[in-house]
């Protein structure tokens, strides 16, 4: 593959011309990575001479975004540096604002690399942040999907003579994390979001080793669960979980190939590879964990908004849905995958039948202005969803395996005849609303009594211990929480910050579902526990909301240095709409030492925290 807005390297100025081809150039288009740090550049073809390594690099970004290649860029392969030389279509050194597409490309020219090498590492430098792709193949030979470090026994098909099952049980577990292709620095930033049936979604953090690249999380885990692995902030394949499981998570970092074709995808024609993203060993769903990747050739025929328009009525939308479900079935059926893998996709797509109803996505369309037409008078009716949920068969056990298993619960009207004489569906949404119950400590005794009733023991035992523990957390925080629930919440924020004047105050409003949250608080806390900002004259408060639950919001605050407040929802929304009017968390007050404040969602740019801190100080 070549770049379509590639400008002739060898048409460049004269010092660009040393660079040229004497021999017959070796190329390897879109060479495979084993790890990067970015994909906000692709080196999308690699062209060796006697005199010569010429990358092309197509850069993406937002739109009015910049990139820079530093003139410190270099390649390194077996312990060799080659430094840059030159480059063109872009000013080494110097920012270069993207197009309005956000896309561009250009070529860089390196000293030429050693004849028998194999693979070479792209280094921008040295300092936090700089881009780093590591091991970039020049064979054409790599097998993306056996990396090196995968145990032999999860290379071949796995056996699958036992369909799994939902586990109604629960306990601990436990993954250790295994790396693959791991350089020191590629990863520092790893969570495990994990779907379950009646808990929607949790987050759970994995400390990293930064030398070695394994980590290991425990927790609490309340029937299957689907677990998706992000590793600084991208998606590394999911794996499904059991209570009890004790398994360790073989993650390949060469699925940074896929990441970065997703870039190109819809911009410049080009086949999707197929790269297996993890394995798991050990654990319950082995089988089913490790199957092979399956390929990506979906049309777009099967995407929901393929052909949809906003102004289009409720039952014309509901049509629209059914068949693209329909087409979606077709399309499944006729790919080379493993027949679970088959009835996790058509189970998926019966969630989505409810989920795109529930949304309906007619009101994300782009609509013309002087358009009339109003949705309003064309709501979607519970006789449009029982013509959808006719297609859905909730005998299929797979539905309580899907990643999306909660959605059928949480979307679906209760009051539809479909449900009301459904009892699976019946025994399900009450459990779901038992937990969000015994998650805030208030699941009544009456509730608990009509789960006890029911032939699964699963939902009242889950309840419980939900429950029990719960309440333990309550009493271990309610200490430190300094009875914050009493307070007005037009008084609160004054409440707060008021036995601090004479020191500046950071306000951080967060919550533990929040991955940019999460991620937010591993950056800062080197800076203010040991680093530069480690003083007693600045003071971090931590406001979190009802939202995150009480024992998982006790567990993570205890890593969290600073003073910690949970809100109701009153007070919550009277801070974050009324008093800042804050657009999304996290997000940052600063409080100088007069005891006036301002929201300064700058702040976000954790490159500032240290000046603006410093500044703040020294008034």
């Amino acid at each position: 593959m070549t770049c379509m807005k590639r400008l002739s390297f060898l048409a460049g100025t004269t010092s660009l011309l040393m660079c040229a081809c004497t021999q017959m150039p070796q190329a390897v288009d879109f060479p495979l990575a084993g790890a990067a740090n970015t994909t906000s550049i692709v080196i999308e073809r690699v062209e060796r001479t006697d005199s010569a390594t010429v990358l092309t690099v197509r850069g993406f970004n937002m739109p009015g975004n910049w990139i820079n290649v530093k003139e410190t860029t270099k390649l390194v392969a077996d312990g060799v540096e080659y430094k840059l030389r030159e480059g063109s279509s872009i000013e080494i050194g110097k920012a270069m604002t993207l197009p309005e597409d956000g896309d561009t490309c250009f070529t860089l020219c390196f000293a030429p690399l050693a004849k028998e090498c194999r693979a070479f590492d792209y280094i921008e430098g040295d300092a936090e942040g700089d881009w780093r792709i590591y091991d970039l193949d020049l064979t054409g030979k790599r097998d993306a999907n056996a990396p090196e470090g995968l145990p032999e026994e999860l290379k071949g098909m796995p056996k699958t003579d036992v369909e799994p099952r939902y586990a109604y049980e629960f306990g601990d577990v436990t993954v250790n994390v295994h790396l693959l292709g791991y350089r020191e620095g590629v990863a520092k930033d790893i969570i495990l979001p994990i779907n379950s049936l009646l808990e929607e979604q949790k987050s759970v953090d994995v400390k990293i080793d930064p030398k070695t690249g394994k980590g290991t999380a425990t927790f609490r885990q309340y029937g299957t669960g689907c677990a998706f692995t992000v590793v600084n902030g991208r998606w590394y394949g999911s794996f499904y979980v059991a209570p009890g499981d004790s398994i360790d998570l073989y993650v390949n970092l060469g699925n940074i190939n896929l990441n970065n074709r997703f870039n190109y995808y819809g911009r410049v024609p080009m086949e999707m590879p197929t790269i297996k993203q993890c394995w798991t060993k050990g654990g319950r769903y082995d089988a089913m964990n490790n199957l092979p990747a399956m390929t990506w050739d979906s049309p777009d025929s099967t995407d929901i908004s393929h052909g949809l328009r906003y102004n289009i009525t409720a039952e014309q939308y509901t049509n629209h849905v059914i068949n693209n479900y329909k087409v979606s079935c077709n399309h499944m059926d006729r790919q080379p995958w493993h027949t679970w893998q088959k009835e996790m996709e058509k189970a998926n797509h019966q969630h989505g039948l409810i989920m795109y109803m529930k949304q309906d996505i007619r009101r994300w369309m782009e609509r013309v202005p002087e358009d009339t037409f109003n949705l309003d008078l064309h709501p979607i009716l519970p006789q449009h969803y029982e013509k959808v949920m006719a297609h859905v068969d909730t005998d299929n056990p797979w539905l309580l395996l899907s990643e999306y298993s909660h959605e059928l619960i949480k979307s679906v009207p209760r009051e539809l005849k479909s449900v009301q004489d459904n009892r699976m569906l019946q025994d399900m949404i009450l459990a779901y609303d038992a937990v969000k119950e015994a998650y805030k400590g208030q699941l009544a005794d009456s509730t608990l009594q009509r789960l006890r009733k029911m032939d699964n023991p699963f939902y009242a035992d889950m309840c419980e211990d939900i429950m029990t523990r719960t309440l333990k957390a309550i009493a271990q925080s309610s200490k430190n929480l300094q009875n914050v629930e009493e307070i007005a919440p037009e008084a609160l924020f004054q409440a707060i910050i008021e036995p601090h004047k004479g020191k500046v105050v950071v306000v951080d409003f967060w919550n533990t579902w929040c991955g940019p949250c999460r991620h937010a608080l591993k950056q800062v806390k080197p800076l203010k526990e040991s680093g530069p900002l480690a003083t007693d004259d600045i003071v971090w408060v931590y406001i979190a909301n009802e939202t995150s639950p009480i024992a998982q919001y006790n567990e993570m605050i205890s890593d969290i240095k600073g003073l910690h407040y949970r809100l109701n929802n009153a007070q919550w929304r009277y801070l974050t709409d009324k008093l800042f009017n804050i657009d999304g968390i996290p997000s940052y007050v600063l409080v100088q030492k007069d005891g006036t404040y301002a929201l300064r969602n700058d702040l976000r740019d954790h490159a500032l925290l240290l000046p603006t801190l410093k500044d703040a100080l020294a008034r």
